[in-house]
């Protein structure tokens, strides 16, 4: 039960990023939905890497390969849509722009003991994928945080097996995930 609930919260998270985007479409980043497709992701960042620029606040540059690929970079929102949570020791952050059809990657950093971990979403009206730091999971995900107070947070991940479901025909598969982001207020 202790896993459903990150699950089906990031499943109404995909759910409102369908609903705001339109299939297909997207900013920051090019998608194709399966890898048998012959339009590879394109990269502007790649690898996950940079994460500083962008935004006057700080961004993430992501990079998803495998049977679902998309890559970029997203600015930082600020301005009460991510919030430091005291009492659970960490972000709910956000990172895209106010483009319906832009990707929008959600994380929650929250360590405090009692917390399921660390949760990395990704949604561009196409696909949601889904990344958590919690072992059982089985999703080989790596979170580093090098920075997770009041003040912002910065850090990265990497996944060799993170699940991704397409929003026009619920298919599932796994993908590779490298992300690195520094956010501030």
């Amino acid at each position: 039960m202790r896993h459903l609930r990150p699950f089906a919260a990031l499943l109404g998270i995909a759910a409102l990023t369908v609903a705001c985007s339109s299939p297909g479409a997207s900013s920051g980043g090019e998608s194709s939905q399966a890898a048998g497709e012959s339009q590879p992701a394109a990269s502007t960042g790649g690898g996950g890497g940079g994460g500083g620029g962008g935004g006057a606040n700080g961004s993430m540059t992501y990079e998803i390969t495998g049977d679902y690929q998309a890559s970029g970079e997203l600015p930082f929102i600020a301005g009460g849509a991510s919030l430091w949570v005291e009492q659970s020791e960490g972000w709910v952050a956000y990172f895209g722009t106010t483009d319906a059809n832009s990707p929008v990657i959600q994380i929650n950093t929250q360590s405090a003991e009692g917390t399921t971990g660390q949760i990395w979403n990704f949604g561009d009206g196409t696909a949601l994928v889904v990344a958590t730091s919690d072992a059982d999971s089985g999703l080989g995900c790596t979170f580093t945080l090098t920075k997770n107070d009041s003040s912002g947070t910065a850090g990265s991940i990497e996944c060799t097996s993170a699940i991704f479901s397409l929003a026009a025909t619920g298919a599932t598969g796994r993908v590779q995930v490298s992300a690195e982001w520094d956010g501030h207020p």
